[in-house]
């Protein structure tokens, strides 16, 4: 008698496959699939994008298991900088944040998977590339602190601000 396995009831009816390795053999629970899935910004910088890096930056956060939710190049404005990065705006360096912003496109990136947030903060590494973790971004890809290559929203809540501010709320539904 053959054997009836997952690659055989595949065969047969792959819907019932595709239902299975999502919700395994007991059936439906979305809940659970659900559970610590989270959606975050992450943007290739302006540095990194005249370096034609935007490929080997979005094809190592896909090798980490990310999923890539929306994606746009896009010039930034002033003002959506200057939004962006409100918390920063008494500081020394928010200008110069503010021009290298816009001074040529970026890749504004909407990444989803379980527990996105703190684990991209992993896989970027450190502001400093000098001070980064081999194998992170910013030690593969940054040219400095200051051209850092990516950024990456760093809590929950900031996730959910800078995606809406540039996806829109649609792009934190599942």
């Amino acid at each position: 008698m053959p054997a009836d396995g997952p690659a055989d009831r595949s065969r047969r009816d792959p819907a019932r496959f595709h239902r299975e390795s999502l919700n395994g053999p007991a059936g439906p629970n979305l809940k659970e699939h659900a559970l610590g899935i989270e959606r975050t910004l992450f943007i290739v910088k302006p540095d990194a994008v005249s370096r034609r890096l935007i490929g080997r930056i979005l094809a190592h956060v896909e090798e980490q298991g990310f999923r890539l939710v929306e994606a746009r190049l896009v010039n930034l404005t002033r003002e959506q900088c200057q939004e962006f990065y409100a918390e920063h705006a008494t500081k020394t360096f928010f200008n110069g944040l503010v021009d290298f912003m816009t001074s040529s496109p970026v890749m504004l990136t909407c990444l989803e998977r379980e527990n996105a947030v703190a684990y991209l903060r992993e896989v970027i590494g450190v502001t400093d590339p000098a001070e980064a973790a081999p194998g992170t971004i910013r030690k593969l890809y940054a040219e400095s602190k200051f051209r850092n290559s990516v950024h990456a929203s760093d809590s929950p809540a900031s996730a959910e601000r800078e995606v809406k501010l540039f996806f829109g709320v649609a792009a934190l539904a599942r």
